[in-house]
């Protein structure tokens, strides 16, 4: 081991070594708890500690979900019921998203455009979205047009404002040194406000994504024939408890994968924040 004046040589082996047990460590903290409460999950039902019908057991639910996977469920393919959900809400999500960033740019950056939504938004704000899903249905019926706009309502909602406080969070003096050295307006958003707001952004969009996955179950619940949210709301009424459960745990699951995903794109783009 090469030496100078004394101090060993920096040992980036060593280091790389000891991240990847630190993360190793991590990783089995983040899932220790979640395996134990499978675990007594299957135990507190499978002897009887709790009835069935309350809480089935996690073997039956399996069982449950396997079935649909071969039969379907209300003469639907599963897979039919999944994509039909996914498709609602990444549609609303796309659209509500770039609907939510124009505007929270623009009301972020221009004081006369945030005075002139100031009022609406102050009043949109409290009002939660199921409020609007009978009206929507009432304007636009029931089909795709009314669960897409009231998903799309939530989400661009929760986006704009991330977006606008990311925009006012921009530090003043680089933006006056953007314009000092000639600058416009559409150089200064793109090499200065949105860099400075993508943080507040993707954080907004993680909110509303997960997010719209609740709306969209509401929505399908009231109007639908096909959905994750139909697979709930059927089961319920007929007491098929094993499949409003897979129902619920398939929600939890593609919320959590798409979260993830945001995450991973959040990482490459927002890479100065580790």
């Amino acid at each position: 081991m090469s030496k100078q004046d004394g101090v060993p040589a920096f040992k980036g082996q060593d280091l790389q070594t000891q991240a990847l047990r630190e993360k190793g460590v991590l990783f089995c903290v983040a899932i220790a708890i979640p395996t134990l409460i499978l675990i007594l999950w299957e135990i507190t039902t499978r002897m009887g500690w709790i009835d069935e019908l309350f809480l089935p057991s996690l073997s039956g639910i399996i069982t449950e979900f396997l079935a649909m996977t071969r039969k379907g469920y209300a003469g639907t393919p599963v897979l039919s019921h999944v994509l039909g959900s996914l498709r609602r809400v990444f549609t609303a999500f796309s659209i509500g998203t770039v609907v939510g960033l124009l505007l929270g740019l623009l009301m972020g950056y221009y004081k006369y455009v945030r005075a002139a939504f100031y009022i609406v938004t102050e009043i949109l704000r409290p009002i939660p979205p199921l409020a609007f899903i009978t009206l929507f249905i009432l304007w636009f019926g029931i089909g795709e047009v009314s669960k897409i706009l009231i998903i799309l309502y939530a989400g661009a909602l929760i986006v704009m404002l991330n977006t606008m406080a990311g925009v006012q969070s921009c530090p003043k003096d680089k933006i006056l040194a953007a314009r000092t050295l000639g600058a416009n307006d559409l150089a200064i958003f793109l090499y200065v406000i949105l860099p400075a707001a993508l943080p507040n952004i993707f954080t907004g969009m993680r909110v509303a994504l997960s997010v719209d996955f609740g709306i969209l179950v509401a929505a399908e619940l009231l109007a639908g024939d096909i959905g994750i949210g139909y697979i709930i709301q059927d089961a319920s009424v007929f007491f098929n408890v094993e499949a409003l459960f897979v129902g619920i745990l398939m929600i939890g699951f593609f919320g959590v994968l798409s979260d993830f995903l945001l995450r991973a794109i959040a990482s490459k783009v927002v890479h100065w924040q580790g």
